[in-house]
């Protein structure tokens, strides 16, 4: 992945593993932190032309906690919490789940805000103008997943989440080499909701990128 990336000519990319609990396949235990952070070291000597940051995708539990403590997330670069599991919980009670990723000081990016899989899974029951809202008056970026089988936020969203005053990522959501081509989908989609680059977080340099990130409990207050 930082051989392609850095083939493509990017500043910088992150990699973001799942949590534990997360179906994913592809999860990264606690102790599996270290290890990755001293492989991510190396592969920083051997690509200095390119930031590597190091992150996860941590789960957003079906009680409202992430999946790993606080003290963990706080070592990352970066932090993406995202709802997979316990999807019927009434409305008041996703939206609470969503809320408290919103507020975690060390919560970055919401990923695939809506959890929908086109034609096979049907969005997340949130209240999405608390959701907006929220993630406007903390900062936390909601991100535009360019997978085909996502494209998440939708183009109507994006707008709504524009007007509330959030800012986005575009993202690939690529696990595989091939999959780095999605970011077009992203692009694609962020047209459709005349998202400009101003407010797209990884248009930022990687200077900008982690001081937005990095400042985030002090817009919590």
């Amino acid at each position: 992945m930082v051989a392609a990336c850095h083939s493509l000519g990017y500043e910088y990319l992150a990699i973001t593993d799942h949590s534990p609990h997360s179906a994913s396949g592809r999860n990264l235990s606690v102790d599996g932190v270290k290890r990755q952070a001293d492989e991510i070291a190396g592969l920083r000597e051997r690509y200095p032309d390119i930031a590597i940051l190091h992150g996860c995708e941590v789960d957003i539990l079906s009680d409202g906690r992430l999946d790993f403590p606080d003290e963990l997330l706080a070592r990352f670069d970066v932090v993406v919490a995202s709802l997979h599991v316990s999807r019927k919980q009434p409305r008041a009670e996703l939206t609470r789940r969503v809320l408290n990723a919103l507020r975690n000081p060390n919560v970055d990016i919401i990923a695939h805000p809506a959890g929908r899989m086109i034609q096979s899974r049907d969005d997340l029951d949130l209240d999405w103008d608390t959701v907006f809202a929220e993630a406007g008056r903390t900062g936390t970026l909601l991100e535009m997943n360019g997978s085909p089988h996502r494209l998440d936020l939708s183009d109507q969203r994006a707008r709504r989440a524009l007007a509330a005053g959030c800012r986005l990522t575009i993202d690939s959501d690529a696990h595989r080499i091939e999959e780095l081509d999605y970011v077009q989908w992203g692009v694609s989609q962020a047209r459709r909701a005349w998202v400009g680059p101003e407010v797209v977080a990884n248009t930022w340099s990687r200077a900008q990128l982690l001081d937005w990130v990095g400042r985030k409990a002090e817009r919590l207050g």
